[in-house]
């Protein structure tokens, strides 16, 4: 059973000491729409399990180099108006890393920071960017 908790992470590595991040295309068919990867936490499963599971399902990968902490929270409603919660966590990844879509997503792009806010199509994936680059750009 699917729980109203969600993460979220934003995977990126860093090239020359800039970030790129990893932005995948959902499917017409989930809304045609750039995101972070995402996914809905199971009955009786652990946040960060719950988001390993997500990496190996999404983009097929297995060991991420690292994983922060969260470090952003929003709630949001959804469409039976039940409010859920999403957990936001930096997911680094080797540079090039070999992305495999799931049934989910028909694309991947690796961009740096002013092209991922053009291209996520929701605000709240918006603002976890910004506030990713707020807490690890120091």
């Amino acid at each position: 059973m699917e729980l109203p908790i969600k993460v979220e992470g934003v995977l990126f590595s860093k090239v020359d000491g800039r970030f790129q991040f990893l932005l995948i295309k959902r499917s017409i068919e989930d809304g045609g729409f750039w995101q972070p990867l995402t996914g809905t936490l199971e009955d009786g499963e652990k946040v960060l399990d719950c988001l390993r599971r997500e990496l190996i399902e999404e983009i097929g990968t297995e060991n991420p180099k690292e994983i922060s902490e969260d470090f952003f929270r929003f709630d949001w409603k959804n469409k039976r108006g039940e409010t859920i919660v999403e957990l936001v966590y930096g997911v680094e990844l080797e540079p090039n890393s070999k992305v495999v879509l799931s049934h989910e997503h028909t694309d991947y792009k690796w961009c740096e920071y002013e092209e991922a806010i053009q291209l996520l199509g929701r605000e709240n994936n918006k603002k976890s960017l910004e506030a990713f680059v707020a807490a690890f750009s120091n």
